[in-house]
Formats: structure tokens, sequence, C-alpha cells
């Protein structure tokens, strides 16, 4: 059974495919895997702070300020594009390879696995009565769904199609596809096209992963020196625009055209400190390192999770912190989401274990084929 969604695709004789089709050949770098790790956690992060704390209303913390609301803005440039940046990196040499060794991998697999999760999340979703990011509410907008990616799943749908467009385009010089992307990215940031804001996530991504594949030596030069005061410097900035967009509410083709290169700077910002960590911090990266081998399951699972506890959660919260005082009102807020989405992560693993034991890796991979062998790319 597959555990990645990337992996690095620096293949070695007889590396076995992940779920994207890289492979995790000898030469693995570590800061990739930390990277991913911490993305997942954001991932995760962001749907439970806005499931329990702003969509359902949270009527305990309606007296804490919107922390994560700013935390949010922060984090948003980093999430995908750093997770897309990795990816397209890793599909690098996949690209010379032939449709019929990577067409399983990369495309088909990761197109079942939206699929089915998003009849999974339908399912749990009607089973319990509520709502849920990973489904539509009606079974009959479920097909329009899984085609245009319109749920919290479309980063399984976006990687096939990314990967195929790579693909199509590997021969063309590199500026041409990545300044297409980013011209798409930018329209698609002033809101004119139709669409859900899932869908709009698969548009605006795709120039970072194809920056990714086409720039790799971009990265890995990038990963290759630690900067710790440019990073610093570099993050700061970052805030500081990020937080004048918020204030000023420039017109809305200024603030898309600051989308590019606020985002590019947080994937600088994201390299660097996962390398800074891999590198001065071994003892604390190491459960990241595992943990950015499995983010799979986390990312399929933590939906459903959540959609199984939210209604005992809110009952649960409502009594047990609607009369705390303020000073301690605003830590719960800060605490528990963070404590939640450590518990909601180890769940997920959970789960991929147990499917694995009672012979459902048919939910994690796509059943009925041999483990790909490949061959480093010349």
């Amino acid at each position: 059974m597959a555990e990645e969604v990337v992996a690095e695709d620096v293949a070695a004789p007889s590396a076995s495919v992940a779920p994207d089709g890289s492979s995790p050949g000898r030469s693995r770098a570590a800061w990739p895997d930390a990277a991913k790790a911490v993305c997942i956690l954001l991932v995760v992060l962001g749907h439970v702070a806005y499931i329990l704390l702003d969509l359902a209303g949270a009527p305990w913390a309606a007296g804490a300020p919107p922390v994560w609301n700013d935390v949010d803005v922060v984090l948003r440039p980093l999430r995908m594009p750093l997770f897309f940046a990795i990816s397209g990196l890793f599909a690098t040499a996949a690209l010379t390879r032939p449709w019929r060794v990577t067409l399983r991998p990369r495309v088909v697999q990761n197109l079942y696995l939206h699929v089915l999760w998003l009849l999974v999340g339908f399912a749990v979703s009607t089973a319990v009565a509520v709502p849920t990011f990973m489904a539509p509410e009606r079974l009959r907008d479920v097909p329009a769904a899984a085609a245009t990616a319109s749920t919290g799943l479309w980063y399984l749908y976006a990687l096939a199609l990314y990967f195929v467009l790579a693909r199509l385009t590997r021969r063309w010089p590199a500026a041409v596809p990545v300044g297409a992307a980013a011209a798409l990215a930018v329209v698609s940031f002033c809101g004119v096209l139709p669409g859900s804001g899932d869908t709009h996530s698969v548009v605006e991504n795709l120039v970072w992963f194809l920056a990714g594949a086409r720039f790799p030596d971009a990265l890995r030069s990038l990963s290759a020196r630690q900067r710790p005061l440019f990073v610093v410097g570099l993050g700061g900035v970052l805030v500081l625009v990020l937080a004048a967009v918020r204030l000023v509410h420039p017109p809305v083709l200024v603030a898309a055209l600051v989308e590019i290169p606020t985002r590019a700077a947080a994937i600088v910002v994201g390299v660097c400190l996962a390398v800074l960590l891999t590198q001065r911090l071994p003892r604390l990266s190491a459960p990241l390192l595992r943990l950015g081998r499995r983010t799979l399951p986390v990312y399929v699972v933590h939906g459903i999770v959540l959609l199984l506890v939210q209604r005992p959660l809110d009952a649960v919260t409502n009594s047990a912190f609607g009369r705390l005082p303020h000073p301690a009102l605003a830590v719960v807020v800060v605490a528990y989401p963070l404590v939640l989405t450590a518990v909601l992560v180890w769940l997920c693993l959970a789960a991929q274990t147990l499917a694995g034991r009672i012979g459902a890796g048919w939910l994690f991979a796509l059943p009925g084929g041999a483990r790909t062998r490949v061959r480093p790319a010349p």
C-alpha cells in the first residue's frame, strides 16, 4: 500500500512508486518531507479553526479575538503553494518517462482517490446529517463536483491535471508554461472566473507545480545553504505586505498582482525554514520527516473525522468553555485548534494503519496494480 502524496523522484533502481507516482530514492533529501509535514499540519489546522470556531459559530469563543483569521492570512500564501512546488520538484524526472510508466501512478490513481473520497465524504455527511467541505450535500451534484474539483479534495484532482499539463508542455521553454500559469492565476485572483473557491484553487496553484517541475535547480540551490538572517528579513517583509493588503484593501487588480510575488516569497521562506529545521533541530524534525512521508491519509481522512466529531465537540466545548473568564478563554481559543489538530493527525495515521491490516488498502491506493519499478532518469 502506497503511503505518500508526494515523494522524491530522484529515483533509485527498484524504488516503489507513491500515489502521485514519485519514488523515495536513496538520495532523498530531508527538507522536503519536513516542509510537506508542516504544510499538511497547517491544512488540518486551518480546517479545524474554520469549522469548529468560525463556521459553527462557536458561541463559547464569541468573546475572544479572531486570532485564527489573522493567522490564516499569514499562512495562506505558504500552505498549498509550497506543497505544490515540492510536488513539481519531485515530478521533474517523471516528465521524461513514457506515459505507460507514469499515467497510472500519477494521473489515474489520484483521480481514483479523488472520486473515492468524494463518495466517502458524501456518504458520511449524509449519514450524520452534517455538511462537509469534502462533498456536496446532494447526490446529483457529486458528478459535477468530481469533474470540477469543487470540494476540499481538489488537491488530488490538481495533482493529476498538473502532471498532464507539465508532461504535455515539457518541450516548451520553461518560462512559457510557468508565465502562462502565473497570468491565469492573476485572472483567478481577480474573481472573474466561474466556479467555487476550490475550483479556483486548482487554477491558482498550477504555477507553483510548474515552477517546481521546470526550475528544480532553483529550489535545490535555495536549499543548499543556510540563510537565517535572510529568512527572518524576508519573512518580516512578507508579513508586513500581507498586513498592509489586509488593512488598505487595494483595488482588486493590485491585490491580485501582489499574490504571485507574496506566494513566491512564502515558498522561499518555507524552503529555507525547512532546511534550517532539519539541519539544526534533527530531533524535533524527526517526527515531521515521518509525517511528511504519510501525508495522504491525513489529507483525505481528517475531513471525515471532523464530520464525526463536529457536533459532539460543539456540545462539549459550549458546556466546558462557555463560562470561562476572558483571559482563560483567549488561551483556549489559541490552544484548542492546536491540540485537536495533533489528535486528528494521529487518528488519520491510525486509520491508514488499520486499513492496511484489514485489507482495505484500496482506500489509499489504486487497487489491482503491481508495484511499479522505475529507473533513474538519464
